[in-house]
């Protein structure tokens, strides 16, 4: 880190850190972001952080900003705060537990005054370090009192891959003994197994080492996904590192790569192949995709959890082939009126601070959700999401009741339908 690059001092008062989102993100499931760092010293060869549109300045794994006010900033909202909501730590282009975590406490601080929070908020982190375990306690407390989710970036088993591509992050034993404890002590767990690398690690057996490690932990998710190389900066830095590794790999790389398109998608053919050597290992592990709906509905509120769990639904059954034209058209309507609803809160201070949820909870009994939606299979599917606390199984795509509500009646749990 260069001098240059620390967080300029304001005498401007700092502006609002939980500043909340219309809606909750679908990756990351947070209302709420914190990037307490911006640049990597992880040094990942394939980071698209690397690429033009995120203007990040200076060398991206050397002059990284260090942003010393947010635990202030964080303290300071956190008295103020009004709206329930999940807070993320971490983004494509920086990592809260990158090395420079280590002396400077931000991160850490952030878990510290969340444990301590008056008005408990969830938290996700994102990240590919193992120095997370340390802040364990901490996170622990927020889980106890609001939830929270750990999400760590893992592609390989392969130590000498990670030594070539992820060079100043934590060896992949490492953060599986960090999945290990977070899941130990009661925390939703996933891996983010992206990107997987071309002619490196996205081959049937390595992906099949990695499910395995990520089934014998128990993790709630896996998330895999493909290399992206945007042109410019990010695809000439990653091929430049590819050929001090692997330079016979160079050339098919540069093929799947030749279209350049600003997404750093490569040739479809390419994708579809991947998504077909997955299809049978997940299969055979039966571990979902997507942070599963029984995890994120407990800790975020049910309007938040409800919007999530329709952009999910869409993925699941398009994934299966079905149309999801209508289910779509339903979870559309239904996100205007909640962003409609959360700017009314926002604009009229007077309004109390549980406001939203009495106003979600009023429109799920008085009819009005179900006329929103325009769809009855979906309406009555909700009700026994909201009444009933029943919870859909992304495996199977059956709705299972909660054990709390069977246990009030003295039941066993079982399927309740189709969603």
């Amino acid at each position: 880190m260069r001098p240059d690059a620390e967080e300029k001092p304001s005498a401007a008062p700092a502006p609002r850190l939980l500043k909340p989102a219309d809606l909750p993100d679908n990756f990351t499931r947070s209302l709420y972001k914190i990037a307490p760092y911006r640049g990597c010293a992880h040094g990942c060869r394939y980071c698209d952080g690397r690429a033009e549109r995120y203007y990040v300045e200076g060398d991206f794994e050397r002059d990284v900003e260090v942003r010393r006010s947010i635990p202030e900033r964080l303290e300071r909202d956190l008295a103020t705060v009004r709206e329930a909501g999940m807070i993320g730590f971490g983004s494509g282009v920086t990592d809260p537990y990158q090395p420079l975590e280590k002396a400077e406490l931000l991160t850490g601080r952030c878990a510290e005054l969340l444990a301590a929070a008056p008005r408990a908020l969830p938290a996700m982190v994102m990240t590919k370090s193992s120095l997370v375990r340390r802040d364990l306690p901490a996170w622990s407390r927020v889980n106890e009192s609001s939830g929270f989710l750990l999400m760590v970036s893992l592609t390989s088993l392969d130590e000498e891959l990670r030594e070539a591509m992820e060079p100043g992050a934590s060896s992949f034993a490492e953060r599986l003994a960090a999945l290990r404890a977070f899941k130990e002590a009661g925390c939703a767990v996933g891996v983010l197994a992206m990107p997987l690398l071309p002619g490196l690690s996205d081959g049937e057996d390595s992906i099949r080492a990695l499910y395995a490690a990520c089934a014998e932990i128990g993790v709630d998710f896996v998330m895999p996904g493909g290399l992206t190389l945007r042109p410019g900066r990010q695809k000439d830095f990653y091929l430049a590192k590819l050929g001090a590794f692997r330079p016979e790999l160079v050339e098919p790389t540069v093929a799947l790569f030749r279209e350049d398109r600003p997404s750093g998608s490569p040739l479809r053919q390419a994708a579809a192949a991947l998504f077909e050597r997955l299809a049978p290992i997940r299969r055979d592990f039966g571990l979902p995709y997507l942070l599963p709906h029984a995890a994120f509905a407990r800790f975020l509120p049910a309007h938040d959890a409800l919007r999530l769990l329709y952009r999910d639904m869409i993925e699941l059954y398009a994934e299966r082939g079905t149309d999801t034209a209508r289910l779509r058209a339903s979870a559309e309507r239904y996100d205007a009126w909640l962003v409609g609803l959360r700017r009314a809160f926002r604009r009229k201070r007077s309004l109390p601070a549980d406001w939203l949820e009495e106003r979600f909870d009023e429109a799920s009994r008085s009819g009005e959700l179900e006329s929103l939606l325009d769809n009855p299979r979906l309406a009555a599917f909700t009700r026994g999401v909201l009444l009933e606390e029943a919870r859909l199984d992304y495996g199977s795509l059956t709705l299972v009741e909660a054990p709390r509500a069977a246990a009030r009646r003295g039941e066993p749990t079982e399927p309740l339908e189709r969603a």
